[in-house]
This record gives structure tokens, C-alpha cells and sequence, in this order.
């Protein structure tokens, strides 16, 4: 029951929603989606969940016949929360083998008052977990996590199977992304939306015809350098917006970074630009709030100008605020001007007031 209220578990877990006290709706027992009851019988004999049904179109779009060049975009769910996929994906993490994030008493300490503020269901969801059931259950919910994705990672194989089986898998650009970072208890916070490394990193996989394989790029790059780098390798107009709104284009091409993944050169800056902003319910909120991410630092800037700043050579689990350590001075100018030439060129010039609710840009590093 306990793992049903913090909403994850095996498939085989039936939910059981009591009814709500105030008689607004009734009790409910299984599995609903797509606006109609879940059929579940067992694993083997069920309806597919939506990730399962995404992979499953792809697949059938690329046993197709085209002629022109076309795009494909598949998106996965899990692993969103709620947590629940098939038993067997459990069963792939025993839970003596699964090892708990990194996890500092008092993290949050040295860290801006307002972050600590916002957002506060990560902290919330992290003090549940643990009030419920200490480190035991902490283990079982990243048992959960690590499950989804190995869901998901199957559903990724699908589609990749039948690209290789099919007659453009010489000539088709592959991109793996996530739109955001998550957070599974570091800083005892269990969410997505803050500016930390869990939050801001997020996956980015590219194979192009021509690109180096199998390496990896240490150079900090962000999502909005995937179009850019798109239409440089389809060779499409580099100015798309020309003769309509002639807005530039932001970000910039990747691919000089997937011809030489460890010494090539390219335009973008040296840094990768995150922002959040929280607004609950149309009440007042806060940010924008900004990070900036080097290959070496991390630094923030928010709101009401509190700082952090974290050196990832020394401290890649950014547990040591340096922000108000005076020999780091240097370092934080030189990075808060960096961070505001980044937010003027994207935005404008940095304000305090409130902007775009529940808002992140992910960071990312191309595979």
C-alpha cells in the first residue's frame, strides 16, 4: 500500500484509489488510460501501455516505402512518474544490487535560500519517501526508476532495430534526447525543475552519416543547438525564419563536435544556459533563475542575485558552495558576465521579476 500512495511499483500492483471524503468521485480499482479502463490480466496478457504503443507506430512507419525524406518523432513517457511498468523490469535490479545516489546530511545548507524554496514537492516527495520508510524504501523507489528506464530503453531498441532492418539506416540522423534532468534523493529532493546538475544534464545521443563513433564530447552543449546542427547536416536554409518574422536563429551547429568529438571546434559558447521560474496556480512565483554550465563550473544567479557556484573538478556532486568563498571571486565575475551575455543574447537583459512558469533548458553533452 505504501509503495501505491508514493506511485510506483510492478505493474501487477493494482491500484486501489479510495473514495475521496468529500463524495466528489468514487472509489477505483485497476488501471485506466486513454480515457478507458486498462485491460490487465498479467504481464503476458494486457493492453500495451503508451510507450509500448509509440514504439510500435515508429516501428510500422519505418517498415513503410517512402520516397521523400521524411521525420520521425517518437516520444517515450516513462520514466515519468508514476513509476509502474511490467514485473520484469524490476526483477533486472535485485534490491541488494541497487546503489543510492550520492547523498550529503544538510546539502541544501550552503545552498541560495530561494532554491530551497522552490519547487518544494521534490523536497517533500524525498521527506515522504523517507518518513514512510527510511533508506528501505528509498532503495525500492530507485529500484522503480531504474525500471522505467529500462522499459523505455527497450522501447528505444524497437525503433532501432527496425531503422537497421529497414533501407534508411545508412542514411537517417538518429537523436536520443531527454528533456530534462531528475533528481533521485541528491540533495533530498525527489523532482525535476531545479538547477543543480541532477536537474539541468540531461542525455543527448546523435549518429549521423559522417559523424566520429562511439565517443564521447566533454564540451557543454544545450538542446537549442539541436536544430541548428539538424539543418546544417540536411543541408536545409541556415536562416529558416528569412523573409517571414527574420528572427535569428538561436543556438548553433553541432556537427564540427560529431566530426571530432574530442578536439573539434565550433561557434557555440563555452558554457550551456539552464533557467527555471515557478508560478503555482497563477499566484505570485519566483525567477527567472539562471545556471550556467562549463566543462569545469557551475554557476547560478538568482532571482534576488543569491549565487552558487560549484567546481566539478573537485566537487562533482556540487555539495561545497563557493559563492561566498572571496578567493573565487575571479572566477564568479568572470561567469556571472558570461551567464548574462548568454541570458541577453537568448532573452534580453536579465530581470528579477517572474517570466515563464515551471521552465527548464537542458543542458547537454552530444554522444
Amino acid at each position: 500500500m505504501v509503495q501505491r500512495d508514493l506511485n510506483f511499483g510492478p505493474l501487477s500492483n493494482i491500484a486501489e484509489w479510495k473514495p475521496d471524503p468529500a463524495g466528489r468521485f468514487p472509489g477505483y480499482t485497476g488501471w485506466y488510460s486513454f480515457g478507458k479502463p486498462f485491460r490487465y490480466v498479467n504481464d503476458d496478457d494486457r493492453d500495451q501501455m503508451p510507450d509500448e504503443i509509440s514504439a510500435q507506430f515508429a516501428v510500422e512507419v519505418l517498415k513503410q516505402q517512402h520516397d521523400q525524406p521524411f521525420f520521425l518523432g517518437v516520444g517515450f513517457i516513462r520514466p515519468h512518474t508514476p513509476l509502474y511498468v511490467p514485473k520484469k523490469y524490476f526483477d533486472m535490479f535485485p534490491l541488494e544490487s541497487v546503489q543510492l545516489p550520492p547523498r550529503l546530511e544538510n546539502d541544501v545548507d550552503d545552498c541560495a535560500v530561494i532554491l530551497r524554496q522552490h519547487w518544494l514537492l521534490g523536497f517533500q516527495k524525498f521527506h515522504a519517501l523517507m518518513s514512510a520508510g527510511g533508506v528501505p524504501l528509498w532503495r525500492q523507489w530507485v529500484q522503480a526508476y531504474l525500471a522505467c528506464t529500462a522499459f523505455a530503453d527497450e522501447q528505444v531498441g524497437k525503433v532501432l532495430t527496425a531503422l537497421e532492418e529497414s533501407p534508411y539506416r545508412n542514411n537517417t540522423i538518429v537523436v536520443l534526447i531527454g528533456d530534462n534532468g531528475y533528481h533521485l534523493g541528491e540533495k533530498d529532493f525527489i523532482q525535476k525543475w531545479q538547477l543543480w546538475e541532477e536537474s539541468t544534464h540531461v542525455p543527448l545521443f546523435i549518429r549521423a552519416p559522417g559523424a566520429a563513433s562511439g565517443k564521447i564530447c566533454k564540451c557543454p552543449t544545450s538542446l537549442i543547438d539541436l536544430y541548428p546542427t539538424l539543418i546544417d547536416l540536411c543541408g536545409l536554409p541556415k536562416s529558416p525564419n528569412a523573409g517571414k518574422s527574420e528572427a535569428a536563429l538561436g543556438g548553433h551547429s553541432l556537427r564540427p563536435l560529431l566530426k571530432n568529438p574530442e578536439h573539434g571546434t565550433w561557434a557555440g559558447p563555452s558554457a550551456a544556459l539552464s533557467v527555471v521560474s515557478y508560478q503555482p496556480d497563477g499566484k505570485p512565483g519566483t525567477g527567472p533563475h539562471f545556471s550556467i554550465r562549463s566543462e569545469k563550473w557551475r554557476y547560478t544567479l538568482c532571482s534576488n542575485d543569491e549565487e552558487e557556484l560549484y567546481d566539478h573538478v573537485a566537487d562533482p556532486n556540487e555539495w561545497t558552495n563557493l559563492a561566498g568563498n572571496a578567493q573565487y571571486g575571479k572566477v564568479k565575475r568572470e561567469l556571472r558576465a558570461q551567464l548574462k551575455k548568454l541570458v541577453h543574447a537568448s532573452t534580453g537583459p536579465v530581470k528579477s521579476e517572474p517570466q515563464t512558469p515551471n521552465t527548464v533548458k537542458g543542458s547537454a553533452r552530444p554522444r
